[in-house]
Order: C-alpha cells, then structure tokens, then sequence
C-alpha cells in the first residue's frame, strides 16, 4: 500500500507512520501522536519533527520530552522515553474518562484533549457457517448517551511462509445501506452490493433503529483473522478519515491527466501536527477450522 504523504495508518492492531507534511526546508513542526484505546494495559505517544515534502531524510526523533498525561485535570503520570520517537506510559485507560496531554518543546506548550468513548456493546459472528467463504456479522446496541462514530473492518496476515505480516483487509464487501460512502464503490462480485477500501465507516445518525447488525465480507487478508468494531472520538473519526482521504488522491494522481492537490489531514495538537485521540472497540479472532 503506497503511503506518501499519510499521517497516519490506524489500525485495530495499531500503527502510526509520521510522514513528510511541511512544504518548505526552513518550517518543521513537533509531531505528536497518540491514540487512547481502553483495550491496551499501555499508552505510547510518538514525537518527532516533520520533514518537508520534498525531503528523503529520516524524521528526527525528539527524545528528551516530558510529556504528562492528565485524567479529568489531574495528571496520571509522565512518560518514558522508550525508543526512537516512542514514549509509553504503563497505564489502562477509562471509557468516558476526559484526557489532555501535554509537553513543551523549545518553550512551546504541545497540548491536545479527548474524551474516551463509552464501551462498545457487541457481539461478532459467523454470518453463513455452512459456506466456505465467511462473512461475519456484527450486532450492535447503539449507545444513545454520546454521539457514536464506528469504524468497522478486519485484520489478518498477508504473505506467505516467514514473510508473512499482519495486515488490515485492504476491501470489504457489504450490502450495509447506512454506511458513509466516501470510500465506497458499487460492488461487481455479484454477491454485494457495495465494497469499501479498508472500514465500513458508520454514525448512529445514520441508523434507522439503535439496534443494527452490519455483515462484511473481508478480502485480502488470511487466517487467522481478527472482525472489529471501533468506536472513535470525533477528533480519531476525523483523522483516519481525512488520511484515507488522501490516500484515495495519491492513488489517483498515478493517472494521467494529474489533477490533485494534497487533502488536509485533520489534526487537533495544539502548537503542532498529528493526533491525540481514543476509541473503544468490540473484537473476535476466527480460525480457519
């Protein structure tokens, strides 16, 4: 999967990738990521500077940071610098709870604020256990008391032998009618109605009722595999849609006639670039047998 100008791949199993995002040699920006997910025991942060667009150097790392974490306005412990631009905070975070982060580089404050969706209520399965090829279905109780942005897809390994790697399915079918279709394409598998590059991205003010069940169809990807329901922050929602966005753009430049200009990818760091966000997430790991 090309990358170029992304800030972020987001995945269940989690991974960020800082890339170039400043236009000139003489701006860089302090990049701060972090996602808080109340299924990790840890919290690791990511700070380094950017590189301009044009640049092929190694992003410089910053690795003398204080950086605290706070909990309702009080701090919950400062992280270790653990390697590269990775910092980690051993801590489980709370659904509902309201975080801010914080640091400072060369006397500049780096903030952010999120607050940590309330749990999933869900349940995964097997949608035709008599057919070979699988698709899953995932049963959801809306939660009415917050505003729900869900993010559902599936992990797995790509590859074969010892190179083999974990992977998010990079198309899912569907025939889900309340989805968001800005990654969505009217299917030609004769089986759905609809595909979606990685996530089914949904909004409970979408749903006809506050029980829904979305049925998906992972390709791509081999067992065994991980179907996952996310629910995200606004500012995490944001985020990974923004970067898919430009993802789709880059891959469309590759065609003749060009007709691109970069797709702002959203960023709530105050006094830099990148995200401080959370979800919430219901999963369910199928073998092959």
């Amino acid at each position: 999967m090309a990358l170029g100008l992304f800030l972020l791949v987001f995945m269940y199993f989690g991974c960020i990738r800082d890339v170039n995002i400043s236009e000139n040699n003489e701006t860089r920006e302090v990049v701060l990521n972090c996602i808080l997910n109340t299924g990790k025991d840890t919290v690791v942060t990511w700070l380094s500077y950017s590189n301009p667009i044009q640049s092929s150097l190694k992003f410089e790392a910053i690795t003398n940071a204080a950086i605290q974490l706070f909990e309702e306005g009080k701090s919950v412990g400062e992280f270790i610098w653990a390697d590269s631009s990775a910092y980690i905070l051993p801590l489980s975070v709370q659904a509902g709870k309201k975080y801010r982060i914080e640091t400072k580089i060369n006397g500049e404050r780096i903030w952010a604020e999120t607050v940590v969706p309330l749990p999933v209520d869900a349940t995964i399965k097997i949608a035709n256990p008599e057919n070979p090829l699988k698709y899953y279905q995932i049963s959801l109780t809306d939660n009415l008391d917050e505003k729900n942005y869900y993010w559902a897809s599936a992990s797995g390994f790509t590859g074969g032998g010892e190179n083999h790697w974990k992977d998010i399915a990079g198309e899912l079918f569907s025939d889900f009618e309340y989805a968001d279709d800005f990654n969505q394409y009217i299917s030609e598998d004769g089986v759905f109605k609809f595909e979606y590059d990685f996530y089914v991205r949904f909004t409970d003010l979408e749903l006809p009722d506050s029980t829904v069940a979305v049925v998906i169809y992972p390709r791509g990807i081999d067992y065994p595999l991980e179907v996952f329901l996310l629910s995200t922050d606004y500012h995490l929602d944001k985020y990974i849609k923004s970067s898919l966005l430009l993802l789709d753009m880059e891959l469309n430049a590759e065609d003749l006639p060009i007709i691109y200009s970069p797709f702002p990818v959203y960023s709530n760091i105050h006094g830099g670039v990148g995200i401080f966000g959370s979800t919430t997430s219901a999963s369910k790991i199928f073998t092959r047998n």
